[in-house]
């Protein structure tokens, strides 16, 4: 069955999202051998084509990509085999930094490079070929997507002009989506209910609320089972740090802060300290999980999950299914989002990325290995779909979605919805996961996920999109006093000076704020220590050229 779904829906693409001009073969690739059709016309070739093809992958957004039916898609759409050189996340940077210092990477590159490595391995040594001319002159989306949004090009191309990759981008609309504001806690309704508990709205209400979790037994099986607080390491917005250092002043992993066109430190304040020592004292009570500090998004879920007794309280992550099975409803019914905290000082806030989508700097890039650079863009041209963007993300047309019912709204309750959730796709919930490729492949997308339909129990696995929006929608009040960090252009040696720079420096700050929490290294001894090593690393360097950067953008 799934054959027949699988094929139905090429046929689909190839007919109607990109019917327009004959079918005929209309010359060669530019420096390749391959005949290709008019832009637009699909298959790209008649005979098929090839590309070598790096792609990392991940475990929690697809079972097997050699096997993944959207890429089975996509090559029966353009008639490109993409021959896969994989990597896990956890070694995607080193295995991409050793085949790019070897000499024998591949033809295409598909994951997210940054601004500073586009500038290296395209202007500084040339493995990255520019894609300028082969936008303007082979593609169709992306060159609409540059008409309808002309500040993304501008994003994406590097100071000598050109652009060496195609990014990542949810949306270029101006438009609140569930990731605007990552740095969520969810918290068990039931619990303080059955408690008689307000929500907390202060770190000390909060910490009495997860006393009462550990000690009053809410679950009600008579067990000392119970897990207040719990998170996740190094996955996305789940290290319980991030929510909870908000409450004592601005703190986002990027290290600094904007505010009045003045970029500041954020690290090495004596707030952060502050945060630390309250996040310290839930650790040394047992009501923060050890765990948290050190486990995976999959072992949180686990205990999410946990048969017959819930045992969480509450944890960070960016959504809800980081840390449990949304399709069991009465479950996840107990979750929702909690407020920001407000801290001992009045400081109540929480990071928030505005209403605008941020590109990455590259998720797709040609190398100068490449034999048929026309042929890749035209399969990075084909990605660039609304269609597409519904395919790769939420599964296959009348498995996971179909047309929406008449007269349905989408997420914000105004947009006529145009698609329906039948099943929501995530870690395996509603359906095969090898039919989606999440954060795996992802390019410019405009503003789908508006445009599913918002109907019935909002809990529902067809509504979670819905429910993520409604509840950031919550938390937008609470944004910080501080301006969005724009899209920074550097000279090729600055921008290998930042890349040395970024990463120890990131990974320092993470480290040492767990040693903190742990106990492993002493908040009253070692903190200046601490903060003579981010100086050490780079760390006022590091503002200062964001903000010359950033000065040469406002002129």
């Amino acid at each position: 069955m799934k054959k027949i779904f699988t094929f139905c829906f090429a046929v689909f693409l190839s007919t109607a999202l990109f019917a327009g001009g004959a079918s005929a073969p209309t010359g060669s690739s530019a420096g390749g051998k391959a005949v290709v059709s008019a832009p637009g016309v699909f298959p790209i070739t008649r005979e098929k084509v090839t590309l070598d093809t790096f792609i990392v992958f991940s475990a929690d957004a697809c079972d097997d990509l050699p096997t993944n039916t959207s890429l089975a898609d996509l090559e029966a759409l353009t008639n490109v085999h993409l021959n896969l050189v994989i990597a896990n996340g956890a070694e995607e940077n080193e295995k991409f930094n050793l085949l790019m210092n070897s000499g024998q990477y591949p033809e295409v590159i598909i994951k997210s490079v940054g601004g500073s490595d586009l500038v290296r391995y395209g202007t500084t040594e040339k493995m990255f070929i520019p894609l300028n001319d082969l936008i303007d002159n082979y593609s169709i989306n992306l060159k609409k997507y540059f008409q309808d949004y002309p500040w993304v090009r501008e994003s994406m191309t590097s100071p000598d002009g050109n652009i060496y990759g195609i990014p990542s981008i949810d949306s270029g609309a101006k438009v609140v989506g569930h990731g605007s504001i990552s740095h969520k806690l969810w918290i068990n309704n039931a619990w303080l209910t059955k408690l008689g508990l307000s929500r907390p709205t202060t770190t000390e209400e909060f910490r009495n609320v997860l006393r009462a979790f550990k000690t009053r037994d809410p679950n009600g099986n008579g067990k000392a089972d119970e897990i207040p607080l719990s998170g996740a390491y190094g996955t996305w917005a789940a290290d319980p740090y991030l929510y909870l250092l908000n409450a004592f002043g601005y703190y986002n992993d990027n290290l600094v802060m904007l505010k009045n066109d003045t970029f500041q430190p954020v690290a090495n304040q004596n707030y952060i300290r502050d945060g630390l020592v309250y996040i310290k004292s839930l650790y040394d009570e047992d009501l923060l999980d050890p765990a948290s500090l050190s486990q995976q998004m999959e072992q949180l879920m686990a205990i999410g999950n946990q048969p017959n007794d819930i045992v969480l309280g509450s944890f960070t992550a960016g959504h809800l299914a980081m840390g449990l099975d949304i399709a069991n409803i009465e479950r996840a019914r107990q979750y929702t989002t909690l407020e920001p905290l407000r801290g001992p000082t009045g400081y109540r806030a929480i990071p928030f990325s505005g209403d605008e989508s941020r590109p990455t700097a590259g998720m797709f890039m040609i190398t100068d290995k490449c034999k048929e650079p026309v042929v890749a863009i035209r399969v990075s041209d084909a990605f660039n779909t609304e269609e597409w963007a519904i395919r790769t993300q939420v599964g296959i047309k009348g498995r996971n979605w179909d047309v929406a019912d008449p007269g349905t709204f989408g997420m914000d309750g105004q947009t006529p919805a145009k698609y329906k959730y039948l099943n929501f796709l995530y870690s395996g919930v509603g359906g095969e996961k090898n039919d989606t490729l999440g954060w795996i492949w992802r390019q410019m997308e405009t503003n789908w996920k508006l445009l599913f339909q918002v109907s019935g129990d909002i809990r529902d696995t067809s509504n979670y999109e819905g429910f993520l929006y409604q509840e950031t929608l919550k938390l937008v009040p609470y944004a910080a006093d501080v301006q969005v960090v724009p899209p920074l252009s550097y000279s090729e040696d600055v921008a290998s000076r930042m890349s040395r720079i970024s990463t120890p420096l990131s990974d320092y700050v993470k480290n040492s704020f767990v040693e903190f929490i742990t106990g492993k290294r002493n908040l009253n001894t070692d903190w200046e220590d601490y903060k003579q090593n981010l100086e050490r690393l780079g760390y006022s360097e590091y503002v200062n050229t964001m903000q010359t950067a950033y000065n040469a953008i406002k002129k």
